[in-house]
């Protein structure tokens, strides 16, 4: 080749590399299979719901248990009152993540058995999710039944999904994931960054070697629109691009999308210069002279900036990063010491100190840490600016910004029509401001437009120790949050130890619930106590707990005295898979409820009685290690745990002892009798969170249940040949539901009354669902309570179901807000009243008329 230089052999080099490759290399790979013959995914899996038997009466709650299905055993999926049930994985597992890109597809199959397997009347369902921190999530996206491959990938190293539905069952999981080799090297094969991205196609790789890059080619780098991964060789602390004084770092202006990512670099000294903004109606010229984004300008395009510092950088909007019109997802980053505003001819306000959002942006802020970062004199939002623009925050620190003058909005100011913000999962502290300290929203008709108001959410997040400085008089500006004319939605968050006023909010809908906010916030489920941070003073806001704390200086966790009272305490219908267990099935307040590092609830422990194998010097928490008696397992529970008693005749007088907890029957409902005192009694107002279901009580010489003092819930209890049914003094008022009182001798309700039950001796209450028809047991001289049924009747000694001549009025009649869930189908989809109520043993009836 004569006359060829030996950059043109540089050049061939490496394009006859890629195109022998054919395909970019990985220099990772991981694999993953589950076809769930074991009990692996329990353990393997980062979040699930209770795992539970499909023989026993259902947990109170979404529960997945194993199933065989047509591909094998799989795992199905059970809701309870509209909550679906969950099952999430992080990959790859019981590995420490890398801060690498990685892509790759997971497979299973998914089925929707029929009613013989599983009880359903419409068809169930499956849905997925996917994030690559667990923090900002996908939209769900359904499954129907068959093969599926569904494309993961994430940039931080950990791919995520989470499968919520009912009545589905899935099997065959594999996972492949591979990490891309580079392909091009800086300063190896190009000298300069700009070079190599312009020799570049799309799908190559990038890799940029430790050092300082300055000067032409190492700054306003170009992107060019390309799907390319830029990465640092050695991460960001000592990949380093300087940007000089009247530079940026990274002008992304050719529509890159999510595929185009940049990781690992810190960009410093980034300034771009002017404070002239079009105003919003004016038509917007695309050039890099806008003072927008002084280390990142993202201008229409939606790249990935990922594991990135940015320090030291200027602009009018967005001192850090500014975008405009574009999406980027913007993860894992560090943006501090950056300025808006005080770069123009103009001593103009400044808008977002660390990200600047404008003209429908529409961008993911996940995992990053804002701090430090300074608006000018009466500027907007020290930390983040958001304008007529979409995002979604979360995960995120944003600390100790504010302005040497007046600021709207010290860690977030959003504003602007068709605005749409959410924080989620982050932490606001210490930020500085004038009004709104945490957050300031606003909306008004002089702003530039009459559409739709501005929109903000906070979901889940920590706002404290914010400042008004030089804050005098009443009302006084809001430290935490503070809105005007815009949309709030406070939920599962906690406002404390702010300057000024927790929340001040007027001229538009506000709706603050199940938040802990200091000086009270009139809301459902809002509460005004101290939430026992783990440290104030040193910013940590895990909250106390006795059963367990995270403590993120060393990654373990800790135990208090003390337990805050935002521990399950959020609303009650969010999500609690992604909390660690025992986590008292509820969500917590702040920042890290719903998290990982949620605090720990008391362990709440299942302990089991089997009549017929049981021991009572065994520990009861399987039913191979069962208690012979329920006296003796509610001896040794505490409140809030379970007692399942399997079927069986237990002669015994049952004492709850002021404790709160749940005593049902844990397949064919068991039957209770006491020959010289009440089966069940409960004493104390404790007691009244207890609650008994699915039993057949007989024989009792006074009476089936006493309660003094008490008002437990009795649920799914056939009554029968006793001398007394229920008896409630000193106060008492138990809530007795779907049962059945029939053939007691003196009476069936004293002192208390019933709903959607069947009750002989006492005038029927039509109005509260109830009958005094006779039940048509099936055999009840021989102790079959099973309801008679012309559609079909379980046999326990024959294992089989048989039909009647006729049947039972309790059928279907039992309580209408009560799920149907575990009875077989055809079954009316309600209840039965009495003991087999609610359970897979339950009469059959015919198929709903709609």
């Amino acid at each position: 080749m004569r006359g060829t230089t030996r950059s043109q052999f540089v050049l061939l080099a490496i394009l006859i590399a890629v195109l022998a490759a054919g395909t970019v290399q990985a220099d990772w790979l991981y694999s993953y299979a589950d076809d769930f013959e074991t009990d692996r995914a329990q353990s393997e899996s980062c979040l699930h719901s209770v795992f539970w038997s499909p023989d026993t009466s259902p947990s109170p709650e979404p529960y997945l248990y194993y199933l065989n299905a047509a591909q094998g055993r799989g795992i199905g999926f059970m809701d309870y009152e509209g909550q679906p049930a969950e099952l999430g994985y992080c990959f790859p597992i019981g590995a420490a993540p890398a801060q690498r890109e990685i892509k790759g597809t997971l497979e299973l199959h998914v089925s929707f058995p029929s009613n013989e397997t599983i009880s359903q009347y419409h068809s169930g369902n499956l849905s997925y999710k996917t994030s690559s921190d667990g923090k900002a999530w996908s939209a769900l996206t359904a499954l129907g039944a068959g093969h599926h491959t569904i494309a993961l990938s994430s940039v931080g190293g950990e791919c995520r999904i989470v499968f919520s539905g009912t009545r589905a069952v899935i099997d065959n999981l594999r996972v492949s994931l591979s990490s891309p080799a580079a392909t091009i090297r800086v300063p190896q094969n190009f000298s300069t960054i700009q070079a190599a991205v312009d020799f570049a196609g799309n799908g190559d790789v990038i890799e940029v070697a430790s050092g300082t890059y300055t000067g032409v080619g190492n700054r306003d780098i170009d992107l060019c629109g390309k799907a390319i991964v830029l990465r640092s060789a050695s991460g960001r602390e000592s990949t380093i691009i300087d940007c000089g004084s009247a530079h940026r770092g990274f002008y992304f202006h050719s529509g890159e999308g999510a595929e185009t990512l940049v990781s690992g670099f810190t960009i410093r000294a980034g300034r771009a210069a002017g404070s002239h903004i079009p105003a919003d109606s004016a038509n917007w010229t695309p050039s890099a002279n806008h003072p927008v984004g002084g280390g990142i300008y993202c201008e229409f395009s939606s790249p990935t900036i990922s594991d990135c510092v940015i320090i030291d950088c200027g602009a009018e909007v967005g001192g850090g990063i500014g975008v405009v019109g574009g999406a980027p997802v913007i993860a894992d980053c560090l943006i501090t010491a950056c300025q808006a505003g005080g770069f123009g001819p103009a001593e103009s306000g400044g808008r977002g100190g660390a990200i600047g959002l404008m003209r429908q942006a529409d961008a993911t802020i996940a995992n990053c840490v804002i701090e430090d970062n300074q608006a000018h004199y009466n500027s907007m939002g020290a930390g983040i600016y958001g304008w007529a623009s979409t995002a979604l925050v979360t995960g995120c620190r944003i600390a100790g910004n504010s302005a040497p003058g007046e600021v709207n909005g010290g860690g977030a100011y959003c504003g602007g029509s068709q605005t749409n913000i959410v924080f989620q999962n982050c932490v606001f502290s210490k930020n500085a401001a004038s009004a709104g300290a945490g957050i300031f929203a606003e909306w008004n008709n002089s702003m530039g437009s009459t559409w739709q108001r501005a929109r903000v959410g906070v979901v889940n997040c920590t706002i404290a120790q914010n400042q008004i400085p030089g804050a005098l008089g009443w009302p006084s500006p809001g430290g935490g949050i503070e809105s005007s004319g815009a949309d709030l939605v406070v939920e599962n968050s906690i406002l404390w130890n702010n300057a000024g006023t927790a929340v001040v909010a007027s001229g538009a809908s506000v709706n603050v619930t199940y938040s802990n906010i200091q000086g009270g916030y009139a809301g459902v489920g809002n509460i005004n106590q101290n939430p026992l941070f783990a440290n104030l003073a040193g910013e940590d806001y895990h909250l106390q707990s006795s059963d367990g704390r995270y403590d993120p200086a060393s990654g373990l966790w800790a135990r208090d005295n003390l337990r805050s009272p935002s521990i399950d305490a959020g609303a009650p219908t969010s999500s609690v898979t992604g909390e660690p267990t025992p986590n008292g099935r509820r969500i917590n307040m702040g920042a890290y409820g719903g998290t990982r590092e949620a605090s720990r609830s008391p362990e709440h422990l299942i302990f089991h009685v089997d009549v017929a194998t049981g021991r009572d010097w065994s520990n009861g928490l399987s039913r191979e290690s069962a208690f012979a008696t329920i006296q003796k397992a509610i001896d040794m529970a505490n409140s809030g745990d379970t007692v399942l008693v399997w079927p069986g005749t237990y002669r015994e007088d049952v004492n709850f002892d002021s404790k709160a907890i749940t005593v049902s029957s844990a397949a064919e409902p068991a039957v209770v009798e006491a020959e010289d005192a009440y089966a069940f009694s409960f004493f104390g107002a404790e007691s009244s969170k207890s609650m008994v279901s699915n039993f057949v009580i007989r024989r009792c010489s006074e009476g089936a249940i006493f309660c003094n003092g008490a008002s437990p819930t009795l649920k799914n209890l056939t009554i029968v040949q006793n001398l007394f049914g229920v008896t409630a003094l000193g106060g008492a008022d138990p809530y007795i539901v779907s049962c059945i009182l029939w053939g007691n001798t003196d009476g069936d309700l004293f002192g208390c009354k019933a709903r959607y039950s069947c009750v002989e001796h006492d005038p029927p209450d039509v109005a509260a669902g109830n009958i005094e028809d006779d039940p048509l047991f099936a055999d009840p001289d021989n102790g079959d309570f099973h309801l008679k049924s012309v559609n079909g009747r379980y046999v326990s000694h024959l294992d089989t179901w048989v039909t009647d001549y006729a049947s039972s009025p309790c059928i279907d009649k039992g309580d209408s807000e009560e799920d149907a869930r575990a009875e077989r189908m055809p079954n009316g989809l309600r209840i039965n009243m009495g003991a087999y109520g609610g359970t897979p043993y339950a009469s059959l009836s015919g198929w709903p008329e709609f």
